[in-house]
């Protein structure tokens, strides 16, 4: 029996290989039906560098966002300094106007506070002037006073009182207390009438010795009699018994002084207050030194002791 077999298929084209002149004829139009294509396979190194194109894609995103933001706090922050920079210019400007006007203050109280040092300087040597010439004046009073003594609550005798009349009053004063006085020994006499309605005979001697004279005696009487001490009745006048006192005519002064340590005595429990020959003085008890009083200053002093 013969052997089958297989009738040959339909042949391949796209398996046969043309021949040269085949080619030539061929329409370049017409796809080459018999050129086998195989599917593309991805490399590796095209895929990372489309990975390595992604990241510098993000990177370059946020780069160029930081930089936005960058740009953006630098654009604010040169606004903040430039505002600042105005600001202490600003504020350099009323710092440099603060101080001129503080050296110009300076100056005006270095300028005031020369002027009243000058006017204290001026002050103190006016009131040291005023002082010494206070004493001066003090001084001259009392020499002009060193001849005068007073006759306090010495009664008016008659209505128009002369000259003549008070000098003979006077001298019958004097004549009551052992002490004999000549018209001619008074230079000056007149009646004052103080506030209180008191009566004074001021009376201008010749001398010292007179003053100290009548003084003496009067002293001496009142201690012989101190049950019936000088007074109106003791020189014979009519009308209620007045007590009468003879004491040394003292400065405006020192009659305030006088009037401020008799108080001061009273208050320290001293037992003496008198004035001789226009001075002050002061004794706490029988035998003590005797102080002498010049100024108001003594009789604080005193007061603090």
């Amino acid at each position: 029996m013969a052997a089958l077999r297989t009738p040959p298929g339909k042949p391949n084209v796209s398996q046969h290989v043309l021949s040269e002149s085949d080619i030539a004829n061929l329409d370049p139009e017409t796809p080459l039906s018999f050129v086998g294509r195989r599917p593309k396979i991805p490399r590796k190194e095209d895929s990372q560098k489309s990975e390595d194109s992604t990241l510098k894609e993000e990177l370059l995103s946020l780069l160029t966002n930081w930089k936005k933001d960058q740009d953006a706090t630098l654009s604010k922050l040169c606004a903040d300094m430039a505002e600042l920079k105005q600001q202490n210019c600003n504020i350099q400007a009323t710092s440099d106007e603060l101080e001129k006007s503080i050296k110009f203050m300076s100056s005006q109280y270095e300028d005031i506070r020369g002027k009243l040092l000058e006017m204290e300087r001026e002050r103190t040597e006016n009131l040291s002037y005023i002082i010494t010439l206070e004493n001066k004046i003090e001084d001259m009073q009392k020499k002009l006073k060193s001849t005068v003594i007073e006759f306090r609550n010495l009664p008016q005798q008659v209505k128009d009182e002369t000259q003549q009349d008070l000098c003979e009053l006077v001298q019958k004063t004097c004549s009551s207390v052992n002490t004999s006085i000549e018209s001619s020994e008074i230079r000056d006499i007149f009646r004052l009438t103080t506030k209180l309605g008191t009566s004074i005979v001021v009376t201008d001697l010749t001398t010292v010795l007179i003053k100290n004279r009548i003084l003496s005696g009067v002293r001496e009487f009142n201690q012989t009699h101190p049950n019936n001490k000088l007074s109106s009745l003791t020189i014979g006048l009519s009308g209620p018994t007045k007590p009468i006192y003879v004491v040394e005519s003292l400065t405006n002064k020192n009659r305030k002084l006088y009037s401020m340590a008799r108080e001061t005595a009273k208050t320290l429990d001293y037992k003496y207050c008198w004035n001789k020959s226009g001075n002050i003085y002061m004794r706490k008890n029988d035998g003590d030194t005797r102080l002498v009083i010049r100024k108001e200053s003594d009789l604080t002093i005193l007061k603090k002791q």
